[in-house]
């Protein structure tokens, strides 16, 4: 009997113990991390940045928005070897990407992520998403009616910062055709650095891009004035006037704008690109833009964007904006051509083409 009573015993011991590995094989893990520059400081306040762990076996996807502290835990991940990506999209700093992170069951894992310098080498004044955070947090919140001009229709002026780094939400780049998609691929491999870095335009409509902008308003025409680009003004005719017959209009960099009225919409139709601007991917001259202006209060701008290039891509191309009011603020003024360093510094080998 004691013998039979000691066989029961170790067998409820073997039991518990096996329950007990089992457990912890099927416990979640977590991820306790922080962002490090190169100089070993915490990155914090980066905006619209959502930190992704993908499972390798099961391509399931963890997602966190990265917290103003810069240090960030994500919990209840199954075991196994996941891909980080910290997608950031400033010239701050670049992307961070490590694959194979091994998360334990019932552990938690903790890294130091070291993320080098982007484009503008880490000079705080050059980059143009911390330069808009660091602009609203003094600005604060911006309340109030929307404005309007003597005709009633709503008033666009104002200075404004993008609320999102660049462009905001929407796919990176449009449905392309074949030929379209291979060039793409093609300048990747030989075109690493924007056409801004050769004094040309770096947008094919300016307020896509990253820095401040400002905007002036009458009746018959709206114009824009964008912080460190070049030519950096853009106008919109809002007098009536049709686009100009294509035979008679000289491609240029920003097209041509025409503007007009649906309620308190503005809506802003461009045609007349050429076929090396930047900011929608690979197109041709027949790349035709279309933006929708909206001013709900005094401190928000909102914009719908959807482009089409039948020669060029299968479908729209459709992305948002916004923006928020910066007052007592204005646009600096910016040289390109003034002590240029990044054709030496970048290209070697050619000059920038727009085309591989």
């Amino acid at each position: 009997m004691k013998s039979l009573n000691r066989l029961i015993a170790v067998a409820a011991t073997c039991m518990v113990a096996f329950a007990g590995v089992a457990a912890a094989q099927g416990a979640a893990g977590s991820l306790k991390a922080r962002l490090v520059d190169p100089n070993g400081a915490v990155i914090t306040n980066l905006e619209s940045v959502v930190v992704t762990m993908t499972h390798k076996t099961t391509g399931e996807v963890k997602s966190l928005p990265l917290p103003a502290s810069g240090e960030f835990t994500i919990t209840g991940l199954a075991p196994g070897a996941y891909d980080l990506l910290v997608p950031i999209a400033q010239p701050m700093f670049q992307p961070y990407e490590q694959q194979g992170v091994t998360i334990t069951a019932g552990k938690e894992t903790k890294l130091e992520l070291p993320v080098a310098w982007g484009m503008n080498l880490g000079t705080i004044g050059d980059d143009p998403v911390q330069l808009a955070n660091d602009m609203r947090a003094t600005a604060g919140i911006v309340t109030g009616p929307t404005p309007r001009m003597p005709d009633g229709k709503v008033d666009f002026g104002g200075f404004w910062a993008n609320i999102s780094a660049g462009r905001g939400a929407g796919p990176r780049l449009p449905p392309m055709q074949p030929w379209a998609a291979e060039m793409n691929q093609q300048l990747q491999k030989v075109n690493t650095q924007n056409a801004g870095a050769y004094c040309l335009p770096q947008y094919a409509v300016p307020i896509t891009g990253s820095f401040p902008y400002k905007v002036y308003q009458t009746k018959d025409a709206l114009v824009s004035i964008t912080e460190f680009f070049t030519p950096g003004w853009r106008q919109v005719f809002m007098d009536g006037r049709p686009h100009p017959p294509a035979d008679e209009w000289n491609p240029a960099w920003h097209g041509h704008s025409i503007g007009r009225w649906e309620g308190d919409t503005l809506v802003i139709d461009t045609v007349g690109f050429n076929e090396l601007v930047a900011g929608f991917g690979v197109h041709s001259e027949k790349l035709h833009v279309v933006e929708r202006w909206r001013r709900p209060n005094l401190g928000r701008l909102e914009v719908e964007i959807t482009a089409t290039d039948p020669e060029a891509w299968t479908g729209e191309y459709k992305f948002n904006i916004a923006a928020s009011l910066i007052p007592n603020q204005e646009v600096l003024e910016f040289i390109c051509a003034e002590n240029n360093q990044d054709v030496n510094h970048w290209i070697t080998d050619r000059a920038w083409r727009g085309r591989p």
